[in-house]
């Protein structure tokens, strides 16, 4: 039997999500690309447009059969859904990961990470 210690259930959480999300993102960047609505795509897909929504938004985890159809729909094979390297956060993202890991960083590589930022965006004195 295998024991998974809280963290790492967590972190196994937290890793799935990550994933739903990336996901939604994806199948949004490749509706927009084409200038579809949700609605376009679902009907594409045969996929109510409301689930659409809720999988761009990483709130519903789509069947592998969901999945290829949305692929067909968009016409792109179905391992492209899964090419997440160019589903880059928005600001209001990157900010609140920045945040959340302020509180763990320890007080010199903060130092160090404020002298960086100064050097790369100098204020005008």
């Amino acid at each position: 039997m295998i024991w998974l210690r809280p963290t790492m259930v967590g972190s196994m959480k937290k890793q799935k999500e990550n994933v739903d999300i990336l996901l939604g993102r994806r199948i949004r960047s490749l509706r927009t690309l084409r200038g579809w609505t949700q609605q376009d795509l679902g009907s594409r897909a045969d996929v109510n447009y409301k689930f659409i929504g809720e999988i761009e938004r990483g709130k519903q985890n789509p069947s592998l059969h969901v999945l290829a159809r949305i692929a067909i729909a968009l016409e792109v094979k179905l391992h492209d859904l899964l090419r997440f390297e160019h589903e880059v956060p928005d600001r209001r993202e990157i900010e609140a990961r920045i945040k959340n890991q302020l509180p763990s960083i320890p007080e010199q590589d903060l130092r160090t990470i404020l002298m960086i930022l100064d050097i790369l965006y100098p204020k005008d004195s």
